[in-house]
């Protein structure tokens, strides 16, 4: 029987340009749809096109702030960021968040400025 619960990861799935992450497997249930734990310490070190995918964040803990398409926005805990597709975006900070995808994120989408 599947589950419709999932455990946070143990392990990371990914590191790269200041940020490391945890995947949950979410494609067992949807495809969809995509959800990561993202922690960093200074934030992104890159700026990045996402060309597919809506990215949705959920600030978990800490604080920084987001530039997207030009316009810069400070964030703290409970905040929720929204970036459509096709947006320019890198964020700075020491924080967690979770990151929910539609459709669900594969890295060949996206574009590294």
């Amino acid at each position: 029987m599947r589950s419709y619960i999932l455990k946070r990861p143990n392990s990371y799935s990914f590191e790269k340009v200041g940020i490391k992450g945890k995947v949950f497997p979410v494609g067992e249930i949807t495809q969809r749809t995509g959800v990561c734990l993202i922690e960093t310490k200074k934030g992104h070190e890159t700026t990045i096109v996402e060309h597919l995918c809506d990215f949705i964040y959920y600030i978990l803990e800490g604080k920084g702030h987001f530039e997207i398409n030009g316009q810069k926005e400070s964030f703290v805990k409970d905040d929720l960021i929204v970036i459509p597709a096709d947006s320019k975006f890198t964020y700075k900070g020491n924080c967690k968040m979770l990151l929910i995808t539609t459709p669900a994120f594969y890295l060949e989408q996206e574009e590294t400025l």
